[in-house]
Order: structure tokens, then sequence, then C-alpha cells
């Protein structure tokens, strides 16, 4: 990756004005709804209450079914096959409506967390999808323990056009079902239940606010001298500053803030991990249902498959550590504090820091995406020219970056904060990636384009190698030059294996132990603080001379009410996604095609028979992780000759 980097070569913008550095676009979702009041967005919350009172009408007939489930035989009950075709086509407009209702009251919400009408309507959904999974629950039951002919033939109605799959995995997990009276029962208590304790967390986290003391970010006004409030996502977004002390001083900003409501992230994640675990004894009837098993079925996904990637990330740890090592080298300090592992790269010697303006960012990712097809490099013009990417720093962001798609429409829409950080740069090639990924599953049946989260990072980690190789071919003709633009890719190249080798299994054994010792009773804030100390300590190694222990309050990530264990997912991505990526020198022209034929299949296939399809590969075998983990080593070897070059 050595060479000259002069950013003349890979951007045909200038932002040099303070106006075009600040100006970062906002998304318009009036395509969707003009508004909580419009017309469209009542009528289709009619329209679900009118399909969830049908659904609840039909529901009797199917659990009056039940108790011969084994035995039925599609001759003998044509008026239950017609009333499961209609349960069929009830389940997809409701998905396409209710989901693109949810979706529009998120988005509003992420944008300002304070939203009564959005809060309002939040807690109204929670109670509607509660009465749809009760009155879904006997026809899913059914389909899940019907007779294999009763079962083929209603998968062979019109109206179960792609369910094929989502059947199958029903069946596949049969067992953990509890009898049709238990499950209504489960149903109807998750909106006060687990629901309601992920909206707490999404209310306090959108509406509390830091007090920042520290020197003013660049190119903003002053702070005063007691300080100046903000949000939780623009201090989360200040740890990104390419000045230390603007760093450390939002994270103190920043944990001072979540200290004050440490009780309650407390109760909310006792209550959330003793949700689940008391609802995993019930469903341990037949077999037993660890804790893990619930996210493992999620994505799609063996137990031995985890298990082989955590041991090739385990034995790759000092890798992870290594990468850290070298960033402080490159920083000129003994070790970096939590507060400094997203920073962008420091300035070095002669070489000028950079800041991105939001149009020089997004043409790099624009010409990221076009390298590998010109296709993929249009519909990144196509999100910002429809103005679906929301980037500006506002007060009431909630903290993070995501893509949602609106099921009705399909079309995505991409969320972060962006200050103009090279790591921000590669958010917005992340967060598009599963837009692109969205729009290859547009044509299929919308039963068919709901993927799990390891293959969901595919694409968006695919796109950030995407846009590293971009920006390293940018590079003039001073070979062995080394330039800003150079060492900011090698630095989020460090990073990232810091990232998914070190950071990203310690949530993983972090959550992992919550559980475990979950079982004997809740845990303190003291005693979950002490949790995530020792969890760092032991991945981190002496890496770091500041551990973020209060990290269990701010990751939005053990909080989220219907997923657990959202963390292995992206280790899982990193390195399947560079397992993708290498092929693509070996298919040569051929390479964009395999790869949208491999993300249109994500949605109706498991991850273990995907990656046998597409990639001729065993993921329960080590060699294919270790294979990843390889071309991770590269990446570290060649910041640390970079480092070594800078006399550092």
């Amino acid at each position: 990756m050595l060479g000259s980097f002069p950013m003349s070569q890979h951007t045909d913008t200038e932002c040099s004005s303070m106006e075009e550095r600040l100006a970062v676009p906002g998304w318009d979702l009036t395509p969707e709804y003009l508004s909580f009041d419009a017309p469209a967005f009542a009528a289709d919350l009619e329209r679900v209450r009118e399909l969830a009172a049908e659904l609840e009408s039909l529901a009797p007939c199917a659990a009056a079914a039940l108790p011969h489930a084994a035995d039925l035989d599609p001759e003998r009950e044509p008026e239950l096959l017609a009333v499961l075709a209609r349960s069929f086509a009830i389940g997809d407009e409701i998905d396409a409506r209710f989901g693109s209702l949810r979706v529009y009251t998120n988005c509003t919400a992420s944008v300002d967390g304070g939203n009564a009408r959005a809060k309002e309507l939040r807690g109204l959904f929670s109670t509607l999808g509660a009465r749809i999974d009760q009155a879904e629950s006997a026809f899913s039951l059914l389909l899940a323990r019907a007779s294999e002919p009763f079962a083929r033939a209603a998968l062979a109605l019109p109206e179960a056009a792609g369910q094929g799959f989502r059947v199958a995995q029903a069946r596949k997990y049969r067992d953990r079902l509890l009898e049709l009276p238990e499950e209504k029962i489960i149903a109807a208590l998750s909106p006060d239940g687990k629901d309601a304790w992920g909206r707490l967390y999404d209310a306090i986290t959108g509406t509390a606010k830091a007090l920042y003391r520290g020197p003013a970010p660049s190119g903003e006004a002053p702070v005063p001298p007691e300080g100046r409030e903000i949000g939780l996502s623009e201090a989360a977004s200040l740890l990104r500053d390419p000045d230390r002390n603007v760093r450390a001083a939002a994270y103190r900003a920043q944990s001072e803030a979540f200290r004050v409501h440490e009780e309650s992230l407390a109760a909310i994640l006792n209550s959330l991990s003793g949700f689940r675990l008391a609802e995993y004894e019930a469903r341990s009837r037949r077999a037993a249902l660890h804790f893990l098993d619930e996210a493992l079925a999620a994505n799609r996904m063996r137990r031995d498959t985890l298990e082989t990637m955590l041991g090739v990330v385990a034995e790759s740890r000092e890798l992870g550590r290594r990468a850290l090592q070298l960033q402080a080298r490159l920083m000129g300090l003994p070790r970096l504090s939590c507060y400094d592992t997203l920073a962008p790269a420091p300035h070095v010697a002669d070489l000028e820091p950079r800041s991105y303006c939001f149009d020089e960012g997004f043409e790099l990712v624009r010409g990221a995406y076009a390298a590998i097809d010109p296709a993929m490099g249009d519909f990144v013009r196509e999100m910002r020219d429809a103005s679906r990417i929301e980037a500006r720093v506002l007060p009431t962001k909630r903290p993070g970056a995501y893509c949602t798609r609106f099921p009705k429409s399909r079309t995505p829409y991409v969320f972060l904060t962006y200050r103009g950080a090279l790591s921000d740069v590669f958010t917005l090639a992340h967060e598009l990636g599963h837009a692109y990924h969205g729009r290859l599953l547009a044509s299929l049946p919308l039963a068919e384009t709901a993927y799990p989260m390891n293959l969901a990072e595919t694409a968006s980690t695919f796109a950030e190698t995407a846009l590293a190789d971009y920006l390293d071919a940018q590079r003039g003709e001073g070979v062995g030059v080394v330039d800003a633009g150079l060492l900011e890719v090698a630095w989020a190249d460090a990073q990232d294996a810091a990232t998914f080798l070190v950071n990203i299994p310690a949530r993983f054994a972090f959550e992992k132990a919550l559980y475990e010792r979950r079982v004997a009773g809740p845990l303190s804030p003291g005693s979950l603080t002490a949790l995530m100390a020792e969890t760092m300590r032991e991945h981190y190694g002496d890496t770091l001379d500041v551990y973020d222990e209060g990290f269990w309050r701010s990751k939005l990530h053990f909080y989220m009410s219907g997923l657990t264990f959202y963390n292995f997912p992206y280790t899982f991505g990193y390195l399947f996604s560079l397992g993708v990526y290498a092929r693509r020198a070996e298919l040569g022209k051929g390479f964009h095609a395999a790869y949208a034929a491999l993300l249109r299949d994500t949605g109706r296939m498991e991850t273990e028979d995907l990656a046998k399809k597409h990639l001729g590969v065993d993921l329960a075998n080590p060699d294919f992780w270790r294979a990843s983990v390889e071309i991770v080593r590269g990446k570290v070897a060649r910041f640390e000759s970079l480092v070594a070059s800078l006399g550092r």
C-alpha cells in the first residue's frame, strides 16, 4: 500500500469553504409518508388494523387443526388450505404496510429522540404487533407441525410464493415451540416486557444530555468555561475527533452522562436478559435451549461454525493487539486509551491531517463502488440524488449508524452522523453496502428478503474493503512516498483488525458472561462494570492504559429487545466478506454477477449452504477463517512497514 496519494487524483470535488465542509445531507422521507398526520400514514395504519382483525378471525380454524396437525391430509382439508392461503396473503400485506409504518417512525425518532408522536406510535405499534403475533402463532405452529404432505400442499399455494425457506426454518426448530396458549401469552407480554425495556433505553439515550468541558472541536465555536450541553450522539461522534483532548473530554462527558442513568440501564439489561432466560427455559421441554441458540438460529448458522470462527479469532488476538500497539507508536504514545480506538490517523511530520467534507467523502465511496461495477456507482449516486442519506450533526439524533428499508416501496435509507473523519467515509461506505444489498433483493418475494445479521455484514464490510483498495489504487507515481491519504487507509486497516479481532470478541465474551451469571440473579451496576473491566482486560491485554469499563452502558447493541448477541455477526461478516472479496481477482469481469447472486441468496439459504454454493468452502473448517485472517495479517504488516518508514 506504499505510494503517493494526492487528493486531486481521487475526486473531482474540492471543498474549501467552511459552508461546504459543514454541509451534509439529510434524508427526505416524504416519498414514503409526508408526516405522521398524512392520509397515507393513517390509511396504512387502518388497513393493518383491519388485516389484524381478519387474521384473528381466521386463527381459530388453524388452532382447531393443531391437535391432529401431524396427520393432516391435504386432500381432505381444502377449507383449511384456503384459510392458509388467505393467511399468507394477509401476512405479506402486513409485512409491507406495518413494516413501513414502523420504519418511518423509527427513522423519525432516530433524528429527533424527543419526538413525542414517534414515542407514542412505537408503543402503539408494539401492542398492535403483539396482536398480530398472537394471531399468527396458530398458523406458525400449524405449518411447523403439519404432516409433510400437508406442508407441501400449503407451500404450493400461489399465495405462499417465497415462503418455502421461512417455513422450512420453522419446521427445523419446531421442538422449541410451545403450545398455542403459551405462545400467545409470550406475544402478549412482550410489548410491556422486553420491548418496553428496549424503548426505555432509546428514550434515555435520545434525550439525555452530556456536559462537554473541553477544547472546541475543529471549526466550531469556543466552548464556554462552564461547558456546553450536547446530545449523546454528538458526544459519540466526537470520539472520532483528531484532537486527543477533544476525544478525552467527549469520553468523560459521555461516561458521566451514562453514569447518571446506570441504575436504570442496569435494570434494563437485567430485565431483557431475565425475560429471555425465562422464555428459553420454557422452550426447553423437548430439548434444552441454550441462550446462544436463539442467536444462532437468527443467523441461520450452526454452533460448530461459530466455535470454529471464534477459535481462529482467539488464536489471532495478538494480531489485533499488534495493530493497537502500532497505532500507539504512530501517535507517539506508550499505549492507547479507550477514547483513542476510534481516532482518525494522527498528524505526522509534514503530512497534513485531512478532513473530508461530505462531497469529498461521498465521491470516494461512489468511485470505490463504481470500480467494482458501474451499476454500483450509479446506485450510490441515486441514493444521494433521491435524498436517502441522513448525515447531519443534530443535538437530538440517536448515536450510531444504520441502513433501513421500507418494505412497501423496497427503498433503502442510510443514517449516520458525518463529521468529516475518514472513519465517517468508511461508515458511509458500510451503510451504503447494506443499501445495495437491499436493492438486489427488491425484486424477490418479501419473505425471501429477510437476511440474517451475520450475512447482513457481508455487503457492508465488503464495501469498506473496496473503499480501502480504491484509495490505495489512487496513489500517484511517487512510489515509496508516504502521504496523509495512504496513512489514513493503513490506519483504517489497523482499526479494523483491532475492532474485529479484539473489540467485537470482547463484546461477545461480556454478553455471554452476563447470561451465565444472570441465571443466579440480577447484576448490580457495579457488577456489570467489574465484568466489563475484566472482559476488556482479558481481550485487550496491556494495549490500553484506560479501559472503557462503562461500555456496557453506552453500547446500543446490548439493549436491542429483538436481538441478542449482536456482536459475533460483525466479526463473521468481516472475515466472510474478505473471503468473498478475495474472489474478485479470480473471477474478473464475472465477479459482480457472482457477488450479486450470493447476496440475493442471503434471505433464502442457511449460512453454511450459501458458503458452499457460492464459495465452495466448509465454514466448520478453520482453514477458511485462517485464510481470511492472513489477509488481515498482510494489512497489519503493511501498516507496520509504514510506521517504520516514518521513523516511529
